[in-house]
């Protein structure tokens, strides 16, 4: 019995090892052709005039007339400005709500965290769009309420660098936020106690004791902006152009779409030149805290007690009002308003319901609302699921394998939408076998999937971040294989995390621009694209009804999945306090 026992566990030990390898081996080439290769095209088209399909000549000529051109530097120098402007306004912005809503008794503070949530629910595009319907030079709403006021001229023009650096600092102010915040929650406030026992002021303690303890937080919070600004597109592309501001983003659009032969060189040269930034800004960000310590939590108790500021509490709940105005509740009366009325901007014809049926009967815009919601669905779920897999190598495993999948799934977070569309066009296009895949609608599904790998890996990290190993250690110790232990365990424990993923990363995905203008196949235009073109059409009425019935939607979606996961929580509650009990059993 003994031997045969023997026997069964070293032909057990050697299936799960050769299942182990097949599936490192597995994800190494998934990780390869999905995330490492399309983008490794993006030198190789640098060097290679026209599409790889056209077997033209490698040369550096191309590359070096990119950079010899003006409008490279004009991009770049355009780039950076916004960059370090509408950075700095969200990150300092995010920082004050953060260290308001954490630390301090301002009036209105619960309120900022709920605030933010819902912004992060509105697709960019949609408060692009609510902010032209508002300042529009011709008919927008506040400037005819300006004429109606007596006003001559415009009360404003929100196409132009004050619109772009306002809408762009707005939009990404919510993400500052929410990564400060923890950061303001987390650190002891006996600190700021210290500094104002000893004479300091309020102003003078926020910005020597408050700001430098959190400084991982804010670099760390002020890098993601800055490669978030480097990646817009909706806003340079629909304000910024219009007043002949082009961006990393545009520019390279530009190249490929209105240019006629497309110019691939200079649109990857601009790729390739972007890529170099990212990976400064990354490399800024280590030499600024290197030898630095930052620690704040002790052994010893923290306070959490609000700090009394006194009246300029009141000036800073004005602040808050003014920002929710700003950043949600104007463009979105716009957008309300708007889809209601048959012409917008003629208030004189009323307001009708007949925008809404158009887009619900009309066999195009149906079909437009039709597919979005399977891409959202579907592109959704592959996005978190991949986020997850990867979050979960790189969290739980060392070596190679964890470095690698670490390297390419950043990859992302590098590159717009539009070089990611670029770059898998032509990965699809270089391969024989893979050519039958462009112009599908697989293709920009994967690529709307690839792109929203960021926003879930975000939320898969926060999940796995509360779950201890020990769980994973005990199945193992059970003989479960490791595809088992993250199926019946990681899986089951992270459910809530999950389907939260999958609504964000789905409503990303209908808001995505970037991806279906260039990648989307002929009659196959989701309500991105479609808003998109009836607003340059001059149909901004029918854009807004389009958006505003995915809104209603997507929160619908919310509310169903919030009640879902409720309910789940409560039947599966008892299952998971049982299997945590027998894990606990085992370790001990």
């Amino acid at each position: 019995m003994t031997e045969r026992l023997f026997e069964h566990d070293r032909r057990a030990s050697m299936r799960r090892s050769v299942t182990g390898g097949v599936l490192k081996a597995t994800l190494l080439a998934g990780l390869t052709l999905i995330f490492v290769y399309p983008v490794a095209m993006i030198v190789l088209g640098a060097f290679r005039d026209g599409l790889p399909s056209d077997n033209m000549p490698f040369t550096m000529g191309g590359l070096l007339a990119a950079f010899e051109a003006p409008e490279t530097w004009h991009t770049l120098w355009n780039s950076i400005v916004l960059v370090v402007v509408c950075g700095t306004i969200s990150v300092a912005g995010g920082g004050l709500f953060a260290w308001i809503a954490a630390n301090t008794n301002v009036p209105g503070r619960k309120l900022l965290t709920p605030i933010m949530v819902i912004n992060l629910f509105v697709p960019p595009l949609f408060h692009t769009l609510g902010w032209i319907m508002l300042g529009n030079a011709q008919n927008g709403l506040l400037n005819q309420f300006g004429r109606e006021l007596g006003t001559h001229g415009p009360l404003i023009n929100i196409q132009g660098w004050g619109g772009l650096i306002l809408l762009t600092s707005l939009g990404y102010l919510p993400f500052a936020y929410l990564l400060l915040l923890g950061a303001f929650k987390n650190r002891d406030q006996s600190l700021d106690e210290a500094a104002a026992i000893s004479g300091a002021g309020t102003v003078r303690t926020f910005f020597t004791i408050t700001i430098p303890s959190v400084g991982p937080a804010i670099t760390g919070a002020a890098l993601l902006i800055a490669v978030l600004v480097f990646q817009s597109f909706d806003g340079p592309q629909l304000i910024g152009r219009q007043a002949g501001i082009y961006v990393f983003s545009t520019q390279i659009y530009h190249y490929v779409r209105d240019e006629a032969p497309a110019e691939y060189t200079k649109a990857f040269a601009l790729s390739l030149v972007l890529i170099l930034l990212v990976l400064l800004l990354f490399l800024a960000q280590r030499w600024m805290l290197r030898g630095r310590s930052f620690t704040t939590l002790t052994g010893k108790t923290s306070r959490r007690d609000p700090q009394e500021l006194g009246p300029i509490r009141w000036v800073l709940s004005a602040l808050i009002v003014v920002v929710v105005l700003l950043n949600f509740l104007l463009p979105l009366f716009a957008m309300v308003l708007g889809s209601l009325q048959p012409i917008f901007g003629v208030m004189s014809t009323g307001l009708t319901l007949d925008n809404y049926v158009t887009m619900l009967t009309d066999p195009q815009f149906s079909s437009s609302l039709a597919l979005t919601a399977w891409l959202a669905v579907i592109g959704g779920f592959g996005s978190i699921s991949i986020a997850l897999l990867t979050t979960y190598v790189t969290a739980r495993r060392r070596g190679f394998l964890r470095s690698y999948t670490s390297f390419a799934v950043w990859i992302p977070w590098a590159l717009p939408g539009v070089v990611l569309g670029l770059a898998y066009m032509f990965a699809v296009l270089y391969l024989p076998a893979f050519r039958g895949l462009y112009g599908s609608a697989f293709l920009m599904t994967l690529v709307l999937v690839v792109a929203t790998i960021p926003v879930s890996s975000r939320i898969a990290e926060g999940a796995l971040a509360q779950l201890s190993p020990e769980l994973e250690e005990a199945g193992r110790m059970s003989g479960a294989s490791a595809g088992r232990v993250l199926v019946t365990i990681v899986l089951r424990l992270v459910i809530p995390s999950f389907l939260a993923g999958w609504f964000l990363s789905a409503l990303f995905i209908s808001g995505n621009l970037a991806v279906p203008m260039l990648l989307a196949p002929p009659g196959l235009e989701p309500v991105s694209l479609t808003a998109f073109q009836q607003f340059l059409t001059g149909e901004m009425s029918r854009g807004a009804a389009l958006f505003m019935i995915i809104l209603l939607a997507a929160f619908a979606v919310l509310a169903l999945a919030a009640v879902s996961v409720k309910l789940g929580g409560r039947i599966l509650g008892r299952r998971t306090d049982q299997l945590s009990g027998s894990f606990s059993r085992i370790t001990h």
